[in-house]
This record gives structure tokens, C-alpha cells and sequence, in this order.
């Protein structure tokens, strides 16, 4: 007890350290939040952890039925930021990060922005009963033969690009991501909201 009382004044100090980082955190995300120049984006980018890729000359072009057997383009979605995310039933992380992924489907949905998940080589039954499993309500793309993740030349799952309202992808990220934090969602709605602004974060590679 005695020991307790005599560490008193290093207890408060400790408060005080843990009440400043909050403070300071909290100054950080609204300062983030606020930013939407090249440079604020870059910082989103990397927090996020997304890879920033140069843009190819032509938008990404993909058609492939979807689990109710509805043939889906890309180009379907131009006009919007589309989260393309590679994965299966039996990964592990990707079962871990698609609840966030719906969050974010959720919180956007009704923007421009379209989550498209192609799965791989997997049945549509199965992709069906994840689905339901987990409550998911984005499309899903199926790829039977595993022809369009070989010509992305997907090594791992899950990996997830994001396209610029042309098609053209800007962005990469091997491995899961908790997609609903407050860094990812401002780096969606900065890109949604701001076509320049995705612009200068092109122009920037």
C-alpha cells in the first residue's frame, strides 16, 4: 500500500502522458480528416498501407458472371472508385477482413464507390453461402478457372487494387486491412469527393 501511495506522483505523470497522446491523436485524425491535398492523400495512402501504382494508359477490363450468374463489366462502374478485392472462402484473413469491408460498402454505397470482390476458382454456391454466413451485400464476381487473378498475377490473398473513376488502378494492397477505420474511409471519400485530388495523387508517381 505504502509502495502504491509512493508511486503516486509517477502514476500522474504516466495520466498525463496517456491524456496528451490521446489529445494528440485525437488532433491528428482531424487534422487528417481535414487535409485533401497531394500531400494529405500520400500520408492516407501510407497509413492505409496502400501501395500507390503509376496508372496504366486503359482502364482495367473484366467480365465475369457474378453468383446468381449475371454477367458484370467493370466498366460497368465508371464513373466511381471501385474496390477490387481478390480472395476465397477458405482464406483465413479474408474472412477476417470482410466484415470491415462491408462496413465500408455500407458507409459508401451510396456514393461513388463500388466494392467488387472476384473470387477464385471457387463454385458460386460457395461463394453463396459465405456470403449469407457473413452477411455480405457487395458484388461478387466469380473467376472458375482462375484466368483474371493469373493476369494480375495474384500470388496471395487477399490482395485489393483501387481504381480511379476511369477504371485505371491507383492503388494496391497485399494482405487484409481493417477497411472501416477512420484513415481508410477519409481516403475513400477524399477520392470520391475529389477528382482532382486523385488527379495529384496520379501525377504524383
Amino acid at each position: 500500500m505504502k509502495k502504491l501511495f509512493a508511486d503516486r506522483p509517477r502514476i500522474h505523470v504516466i495520466v498525463v502522458l496517456v491524456c496528451s497522446g490521446l489529445a494528440a491523436l485525437t488532433f491528428f485524425n482531424t487534422d487528417l480528416s481535414a487535409k485533401t491535398d497531394r500531400r494529405g492523400m500520400d500520408r492516407l495512402f501510407s497509413i492505409v498501407g496502400v501501395i500507390k501504382v503509376p496508372p496504366a494508359e486503359d482502364p482495367v477490363r473484366i467480365n465475369l458472371k457474378d453468383m446468381n450468374g449475371k454477367n458484370i463489366s467493370l466498366s460497368d462502374f465508371k464513373g466511381k472508385i471501385v474496390f477490387l478485392n481478390f480472395w476465397t472462402t477458405w482464406c483465413p484473413t479474408c474472412r477476417i477482413e470482410m466484415p470491415s469491408m462491408e462496413k465500408l460498402h455500407q458507409k459508401l454505397k451510396n456514393k461513388d464507390f463500388a466494392m467488387v470482390t472476384i473470387n477464385l476458382q471457387e463454385s458460386a454456391s460457395q461463394v453463396k453461402s459465405f456470403f449469407e454466413e457473413f452477411k455480405l451485400t457487395f458484388t461478387a464476381l466469380l473467376d472458375p478457372t482462375g484466368e483474371i487473378g493469373a493476369l494480375f498475377g495474384i500470388r496471395a490473398i487477399p490482395t485489393t487494387y483501387i481504381l480511379d473513376k476511369t477504371g485505371k488502378i491507383i492503388g494496391m494492397v497485399n494482405g487484409p486491412r481493417e477497411w472501416d477505420s477512420k484513415a481508410s474511409i477519409t481516403l475513400f471519400e477524399n477520392l470520391i469527393d475529389n477528382d482532382a485530388v486523385a488527379a495529384s495523387t496520379e501525377e504524383s508517381n
